[in-house]
């Protein structure tokens, strides 16, 4: 009885060791005794999938379960047409969903605006002020702004001189006294959703580009200052 007992769960150790090999060393392709879902059909954009036949082409559906169903009535084959629907293997999102990471209920990070409404002075928490933030704002600035507000910010941008009149309004200039009045998350708000004949940035630049921009433009608007009280000089 012991040693009966023994071989038996010997044997079921090594059903269970082997049950865990996924494979072996080799140049063939791995022996897979459990696919799990490690292997699923892939989809390319805008490919069908039939999967989805019933529900993306309900009316041509329902007319050739009706042909089907009459064929067998008369005993005839029915012969299936070639579809003048095609099922989507993209599909659209139910209603009310939001894709991970999509929220954006974070209002001062997306908005620049705080719990009240009010555009805020601060960077937000997830957006330190750091070395790297500075040298990223001043890239991005130099790549989307310099353009029409020049390197130092004084709106007298290269799309300023030479646009033939265009724009009819002239770039604004960031060392005036209303602008240097103005709290951080104006110029992350402006940036975002365009303001006068400039327009929006938010689906060119990332939201921390954003924050880097205004972080920059900030930058130029204090050197200014410093410069005009005798400062920055060796």
């Amino acid at each position: 009885m012991a040693a009966t007992l023994r071989t038996l769960v010997a044997g079921v150790a090594l059903v269970a060791v082997a049950g865990a090999c996924q494979g072996n060393w080799g140049e063939e392709p791995p022996v897979h005794i459990w696919h799990n879902m490690d292997f699923q059909n892939r989809f390319d954009a805008q490919e069908a999938n039939d999967f989805y036949y019933d529900i993306d082409c309900l009316e041509e559906s329902q007319a050739q379960a009706e042909a089907i169903e009459k064929a067998h009535e008369v005993g005839t084959h029915y012969r299936v047409p070639n579809p003048r629907c095609y099922a989507r293997a993209m599909r659209k999102p139910p209603e009310g969903t939001v894709a991970v990471g999509h929220l954006k209920n974070d209002d001062h990070l997306y908005q620049g605006r705080d719990l009240s409404g009010r555009l805020v002075d601060e960077l937000p928490p997830t957006v330190p002020l750091t070395p790297e933030l500075l040298d990223r704002g001043e890239a991005r600035y130099n790549i989307y702004c310099q353009p029409c507000h020049d390197y130092v910010g004084s709106g007298d941008g290269i799309v300023a001189r030479r646009g033939g009149g265009f724009p009819a309004k002239q770039p604004a200039n960031f060392h005036t006294p209303e602008l240097r009045a103005m709290p951080l998350g104006y110029f992350f708000h402006v940036i975002t959703n365009g303001q006068g004949t400039m327009m929006p940035y938010a689906a060119q630049i990332p939201v921390e580009d954003r924050w880097a921009i205004a972080v920059w433009v900030r930058t130029l608007q204090q050197s200014r200052t410093t410069l005009a009280m005798g400062g920055g000089k060796s």
